[in-house]
């Protein structure tokens, strides 16, 4: 009898041992490493290449990007961003097709007061083969239930498709909700 009492006693205090240790694992492993989602629609405003600056007001130029993404939190205060922008150019008012790619867009945003992120992506226009990064400011709105309504001013920096071609800088916003 006291052997499966101490039998029993020991059991129980190994179970509430385990218990705690598991728990204090999963305290330290289930921190939330998804910081939210977002999704919006960005509108490149002119590019500045080789001298020339071509405003995005001409049909043959114009395209429109709808970007998704999900962040990460890090241990520190610099989260990870990874972000997809599939792009249309419908060439409004012409016979050509709609031209269709996909921007790769991988960064790291740095919160700020108020608000306010810094960020910095690199950029792979699949389909275009181009390649670069972009700076990005953005302000977010907080409107309801951990939803954000935001403004971005993106300035992307490209080279290529050719080697000719040379840099191309870009400017653009982008709005969007995040989740």
């Amino acid at each position: 009898m006291e052997l499966r009492l101490g039998l029993s006693a020991l059991l129980i205090f190994s179970f509430v041992a385990i218990k705690s240790q598991d728990t204090i694992k999963s305290e330290i492993i289930n921190y939330n490493k998804i910081a939210g989602y977002h999704v919006g629609v960005v509108q490149i405003l002119f590019s500045h290449n080789q001298g020339e600056t071509t405003f995005f007001d001409r049909t043959s130029a114009y395209s429109v990007g709808f970007p998704f993404g999900i962040t990460f939190n890090t241990s520190g205060k610099i989260k990870f961003d990874l972000e997809l922008v599939p792009f249309i150019n419908p060439y409004l008012y012409s016979n050509l097709p709609y031209k269709i790619h996909l921007l790769y867009h991988p960064g790291i945003l740095l919160p700020m007061k108020n608000g306010w992120t810094l960020g910095l992506r690199a950029a792979f226009e699949i389909g275009e083969g181009q390649f670069g990064f972009t700076p990005l400011v953005n302000k977010a709105f907080k409107l309801r239930s951990g939803t954000a309504f935001f403004v971005e001013i993106v300035a992307p920096g490209r080279f290529g498709p050719e080697k000719g071609t040379g840099y191309t800088q870009l400017g653009g916003v982008h709005i969007g909700l995040g989740f």
